[in-house]
């Protein structure tokens, strides 16, 4: 089963679009995503073909994306899915520290 790759398959100015993306979401949130770092797999089937690291100056969290997200653009329900799965991850970062357990009376 041969793989047909042509150059209109991008995965990196999809993961180039991602990373703005990230990182505009996070000044929307007022913190800076300081490096977004990409893992592009190579088994294109996975439901977690691709790893995006995003790193602040304290926290890091990792997303993983399916290979569709990242080859084609345009679809705006693939589109809105890869921003809320970024929003989710952005909002992880943001997590303010626990508050104590026990509770004054």
């Amino acid at each position: 089963m041969q793989q047909n790759h042509h150059a209109s398959i991008n995965r990196q100015a999809g993961a180039d679009a991602l990373s703005a993306k990230a990182i505009a979401i996070g000044q929307e949130k007022g913190l800076s995503i300081v490096k977004c770092e990409w893992d592009l797999g190579q088994d294109f089937g996975l439901q977690h073909a691709h790893r995006l690291d995003l790193f602040t100056e304290t926290k890091t969290v990792r997303v993983y994306f399916p290979d569709l997200e990242l080859s084609t653009t345009g679809s705006e329900s693939r589109l809105k899915r890869s921003e809320e799965r970024l929003r989710s991850a952005v909002a992880q970062l943001l997590t303010v520290p626990p508050a104590p357990t026990y509770s004054f009376r």
